[in-house]
C-alpha cells in the first residue's frame, strides 16, 4: 500500500508496533498518560512529545489508511437497511480527505483514486433521490448530502450535476431548518453560503442558543450535549478547513478550556476514542495545546488503535444481528481520530490577532 508522506518502508509482518511515548514533564518522570492527566501545575514539553511520537503517528495513519481501503460503503444499500448511508459514505470520504490534506504529491494521487471509488455512486441517478425520500430520511441525510459535495469540490472532483440536484432540494432544506439544533443551523449557514442559497432565516447567529453560549456546567453534560459542544466548535472552523479564524470570545474560551479539559479526562477514563478525538481536535482549533489534557488525549489516541488499523471497541454490538460494527461505529471513530491526529501533527494553527 502507498505510504503517507514521511513514512519509510512498510512494517514487516510480526514487527512490534511503536507505542506512544509518555508525556515529558518538567518534573522529569513521565505521567501515566493512558489512564490519567498530569497533575495541576505540570508543564508539558509539547514539541518534544510531538517529535518523539511522530513515527508512531505516521505508522498509525498508515495502518488506518489500510483499514479504510478495505471498507465497502454503499450509501443506498445501507439506507435500505435503515442506516444513514450517506453519513457513512461521508465519514469514509472525510477520513480520506483528512489524509489527503497532509499527504505528499505522489500520495495525494493515490488517495484520490481511492476517493473516486468512494464517491463513484454520486454520479448515479439512484444517489440523487433527496427530492423524493420521506421527510425523516431527508432530515437525516441532508447535512451529509451537502458535505459530500463540498469535500468533492475541495478535492477537485466534478460536481456540476451534484450542484444542480442541491438547487432542486433548496425548498426542502428550508422547510426542515427550524427543526435543526444550533450547531446544525450554524453548519447549514456555511453550506447555504457556499452553494449560494438564500437562507430561510438568519442562520449565522444560531450558536447564541447553543451549549457554549448557555454555559451549561460541563460536569452535567449528557453525551449528546458533549457532541453538540464539539460540533459548535467545528462549525465556525469549517471542520478544519478554516484555521485562520478566531470565532469565540474570551469568555467563551474560558468556558471551553474548562469544559474540554474535563471532557478529555472523562473520555480517557472511559476509554472512549470517539468523543476524545473530537475533543482533542477542538482543543487544537482553539489553540489549547498548552493544556496537559491535549497531550494526554493525543497519547491515548495513539495507544488505543486496534490491530486492524481502526479505532473503537464495541463488544456489546459485535454479535447483534444485521449490525456491522466496522461501518456502523468504527468508521466514525476512525474518521474523528484521523482528524485529530493529522491536525495535531501536521496542521499547526496560525496565529491570530
Amino acid at each position: 500500500r502507498l505510504l503517507l508522506a514521511g513514512l519509510g518502508a512498510c512494517k514487516p509482518e510480526g514487527a512490534a508496533r511503536p507505542e506512544a511515548t509518555p508525556i515529558p514533564t518538567s518534573g522529569g518522570a513521565a505521567a501515566p498518560i493512558q489512564r490519567s492527566l498530569p497533575g495541576p501545575g505540570v508543564t508539558i514539553d509539547l514539541p518534544r512529545f510531538l517529535a518523539t511520537n511522530r513515527p508512531t503517528y505516521l505508522e498509525a495513519v498508515r495502518r488506518a489508511r489500510g483499514w479504510l481501503d478495505e471498507l465497502q460503503v454503499d450509501p443506498i444499500e445501507l439506507r435500505q437497511k435503515g442506516i444513514k448511508g450517506r453519513k457513512k459514505m461521508v465519514e469514509q470520504l472525510d477520513a480520506y480527505y483528512r489524509l489527503w490534506k497532509v499527504a505528499g504529491d505522489p500520495e495525494k494521487s493515490e488517495l484520490l483514486e481511492q476517493i473516486r471509488r468512494v464517491v463513484a455512486v454520486t454520479y448515479e441517478d439512484r444517489y440523487h433521490d433527496m427530492a423524493s425520500i420521506n421527510p425523516e430520511w431527508f432530515k437525516q441525510d441532508a447535512t451529509s448530502y451537502l458535505r459530500a459535495a463540498v469535500l468533492m469540490e475541495r478535492l477537485g472532483l466534478d460536481t456540476r450535476r451534484y450542484r444542480d440536484e442541491i438547487k432542486l432540494i433548496h425548498r426542502r432544506l428550508d422547510e426542515q431548518m427550524p427543526r435543526r439544533g444550533p450547531h446544525q443551523q450554524r453548519t447549514f449557514h456555511w453550506y447555504y453560503q457556499y452553494f449560494g442559497l438564500p437562507e430561510p432565516f438568519p442562520l449565522g447567529g444560531a450558536l447564541e442558543k447553543g451549549v457554549i453560549a448557555r454555559r451549561i456546567d460541563p460536569r452535567t453534560l449528557s453525551v449528546n450535549q458533549a457532541y453538540e459542544l464539539t460540533h459548535e466548535v467545528y462549525a465556525p472552523y469549517e471542520f478544519g478547513d478554516r484555521l485562520d479564524v478566531d470565532p469565540f470570545s474570551e469568555e467563551d474560551k474560558l468556558y471551553l478550556r474548562n469544559a474540554l479539559n474535563l471532557l478529555a479526562a472523562q473520555t480517557i477514563r472511559r476509554r472512549d476514542p470517539d468523543l476524545l478525538g473530537e475533543v482533542v481536535e477542538c482543543m487544537h482549533f482553539l489553540r489549547f495545546s498548552d493544556q496537559p489534557a491535549y497531550a494526554a488525549g493525543v497519547s491515548y489516541l495513539l495507544g488505543s488503535q486496534n490491530e486492524d488499523g481502526s479505532w473503537g471497541k464495541y463488544p456489546a454490538q459485535e454479535n447483534l444481528p444485521g449490525f456491522n460494527v466496522k461501518v456502523d461505529l468504527q468508521l466514525h471513530t476512525t474518521d474523528v481520530v484521523i482528524g485529530a491526529l493529522t491536525a495535531v501533527f501536521d496542521m499547526p494553527m496560525p496565529s491570530v490577532r
